[in-house]
């Protein structure tokens, strides 16, 4: 692995995800492994801690049918991103209404939105009676598929483990 944000040719890449179950921690987890990064935890960073990134990647669950509050103040805080490439991903118990805004948030500060990825989690309001297994390998498989799009839609580079 690279240092944190960097692949292997120096470029800025970021994932950064909320998760308050563990299930998108588990996908981001695959999404930065995928692309030779470490995967960071909103709660540890500052919206202005994106400086000079090239391609940003933002995870978060469903909570109340949005994102959680935490991402949600993290996005409205950053900089301008005109020029940066942005993905968004999550997991859902009933459907990913966290997504679009995401996109939106991302949209507002100049962004370019290259792609979504999302795929259930348990289900906690059940108390995970639903969706027991996922995030499965299936869709960590999936998300890192997703995350080496991205890094091409991009035109950065992946590391020789993920190729």
């Amino acid at each position: 692995m690279w240092g944190i944000g960097e692949n292997i040719e120096g470029m800025k890449t970021r994932v950064i995800y909320a998760s308050l179950t563990g299930n998108t921690a588990k996908v981001a987890r695959a999404i930065a492994a995928a692309l030779g990064v470490e995967p960071e935890d909103v709660r540890d960073l500052k919206s202005g801690d994106v400086a000079g990134v090239g391609l940003l990647l933002v995870g978060d669950g469903v909570y109340g049918w949005k994102p959680s509050r935490r991402m949600v103040r993290f996005l409205k805080g950053l900089p301008d991103l005109r020029g940066v490439k942005a993905a968004v991903f999550g997991t859902y118990g009933a459907r990913p209404t966290q997504l679009p805004v995401l996109k939106g948030l991302l949209t507002e500060k100049g962004a370019e939105i290259i792609g979504e990825f999302a795929c259930p989690g348990v289900d906690w309001f059940t108390l995970g009676l639903l969706r027991r297994g996922r995030p499965s390998e299936r869709d960590l498989e999936r998300a890192r598929a997703f995350a080496a799009e991205m890094a091409r839609k991009a035109g950065y580079p992946l590391p020789e483990s993920s190729r």
